[in-house]
């Protein structure tokens, strides 16, 4: 213990964190960082962790280190600090933008903690793919004894994104809701907003320029859809093919066409299952670079993140995601 003593580095609090530390490796005590998006859930975020607390604290100890969010580049860099901590793992208590800023925070460290996402926004769609609890009791569960799934990772431009990007009439649209409307329809305003406004814009087209293992098409559409895993927007498996952890991104490009075809596409997202047919190309990609003469804006998990010409590729099991234990999880 003399020794221990002599190397304390500091005085005052740098002395008792020092101790705090020793104690919590000495007893195994689990270490938690979490990430707080006050105005998420309409605005029950810090409500929802401070029960969560209470049910994890009766069952173990554990240290908590809190930090509610800001605004975006101080989510970011608070989320690389603690990607760089001693922590078993980060919670995150927001929507998919608050989580998507904490996905590239985490991104710039080397080997950070698993992350584990408590859905408070509208669609949720990573949580709603590894059925992520809403139950507090069954989230302390999860917590304490975790399954931790490595999960791929996507890159647009110098963005990267847990679960989509797009561009063209698809993201328009969404970013025309507002946060009110989420609130109060919550998934439902999205597709409010789509049947207003699709007739408008059925026939403002975007030409894209698809650059492709060596090769160059150009091809008019209404918009292009990147998607990591199978859910996207609400719509659960509507890119059956997609998988959180398979190395690929799945890329839908919903072409200019004969409005019959439209209709077929369109009948295809209501039935919440995206099939290769007329009026939508299909890839499974690894990397691939879009170009436009056009101004079109690109959308990550619903955050914009700038416009066409841009590079896009996959990160292979770049981070960990944590989730309920289970015979197998349907990544």
């Amino acid at each position: 213990m003399t020794l221990l003593i002599a190397q304390c580095p500091g005085t005052g609090s740098n002395r008792n964190r020092f101790y705090s530390e020793l104690k919590e490796r000495e007893t195994g005590m689990k270490k938690f960082a979490v990430i707080i998006n006050p105005n998420a859930g309409r605005r029950m975020g810090k409500e929802r962790f401070e029960a969560l607390k209470e049910i994890i604290l009766e069952r173990e100890s554990c240290k908590f280190d809190t930090y509610e969010t800001v605004g975006k580049e101080d989510t970011i860099d608070a989320a690389a600090k603690y990607g760089t901590g001693n922590y078993d793992l980060i919670m995150v208590f927001g929507g998919d933008g608050t989580t998507n800023e904490v996905v590239n925070g985490l991104m710039k460290t080397v080997s950070p903690p698993p992350l584990a996402l408590f859905p408070m926004g509208t669609a949720n769609d990573v949580a709603t793919h590894l059925k992520i609890p809403k139950n507090l009791e069954a989230y302390a569960e999860m917590i304490l004894d975790p399954e931790v799934v490595p999960v791929d990772v996507g890159k647009a431009g110098e963005r990267f994104f847990l679960n989509v990007a797009a561009g063209g009439l698809l993201p328009e649209l969404a970013h025309k809701v507002s946060s009110e409307r989420k609130s109060i329809f919550g998934k439902f305003a999205y597709y409010m907003e789509g049947f207003l406004e699709f007739p408008k814009q059925f026939f403002q087209t975007i030409e894209i320029e698809l650059e492709l293992e060596g090769k160059k098409e150009t091809r008019d559409t209404l918009f292009f859809l990147l998607a990591n895993g199978p859910i996207v927007g609400g719509f659960k498996n509507l890119v059956p093919e997609a998988s959180l952890n398979d190395g690929k991104l799945d890329l839908l490009i919903v072409e200019s066409a004969e409005f019959p075809d439209m209709a077929n596409v369109f009948l295809s997202f209501l039935r919440k299952k995206i099939t290769p047919q007329k009026g939508m190309v299909y890839y499974r990609v690894d990397a691939f670079r879009l170009n436009s003469h056009q101004e079109i804006d690109v959308d990550v998990d619903g955050e914009l993140c700038g416009k066409l010409p841009m590079d896009f590729k996959v990160v292979p099991y770049a981070l960990q995601l944590i989730a309920p234990k289970r015979k197998e999880h349907p990544v």
